[in-house]
């Protein structure tokens, strides 16, 4: 039991800290388009 809570917590924190990730290189890759136009 513990296991599997432990196991659903770490693929949360995995899951969250990739969108964000996600989310920021998207930022910074518009950035970077918008400052070479």
């Amino acid at each position: 039991m513990f296991a599997l809570v432990r196991f659903l917590l770490i693929g949360a924190f995995s899951f969250s800290a990739i969108c964000l990730f996600t989310y920021q290189g998207i930022e910074i890759f518009q950035s970077i388009r918008s400052f070479f136009k």
